[in-house]
């Protein structure tokens, strides 16, 4: 039986109320990475890092259902709905590579950057929310 990540979470407070949730319903699940978030909160969500709710693999529909959660893989452009779409570091792109630079060269890792999207027919920007 395999076990997958459900969700990953800020901290273990909202990660413990979905998984009572999830239990609630007949679906056996664990939380991981809750004694790290709590001592490195500004870890959180670099590299995927964070709170992280895992269930088994056969359960993941019925979770998903459960949830409500929006699973859809393919960004859509709002303003056109089109599937042709690229990423981009939006106006502030300097401030966010330089950002970049100087993590590296101190050795501390920099935060989630917020990347916006790019429609290539109407050239819309936005951000996949």
């Amino acid at each position: 039986m395999k076990t997958i990540r459900l969700m990953t979470f800020e901290s273990p407070v909202e990660a413990n109320l979905v998984k009572g949730r999830l239990e609630n319903e007949g679906i056996p699940c664990f939380v991981t990475n809750e004694h790290f978030s709590n001592l490195m909160p500004h870890y959180n969500r670099i590299m995927d890092s964070g709170v992280q709710l895992m269930i088994r693999e056969i359960d993941y529909q019925k979770a998903i259902e459960l949830l409500e959660l929006n699973v859809e893989k393919e960004l859509v452009c709002p303003q056109c709905h089109s599937t042709s779409i690229k990423m981009s570091l939006g106006k502030n792109w300097f401030k966010k590579l330089m950002l970049i630079i100087v993590s590296l060269f101190c050795f501390v890792p920099f935060n989630n950057i917020n990347v916006n999207y790019l429609c290539k027919n109407c050239h819309t920007e936005f951000k996949n929310i």
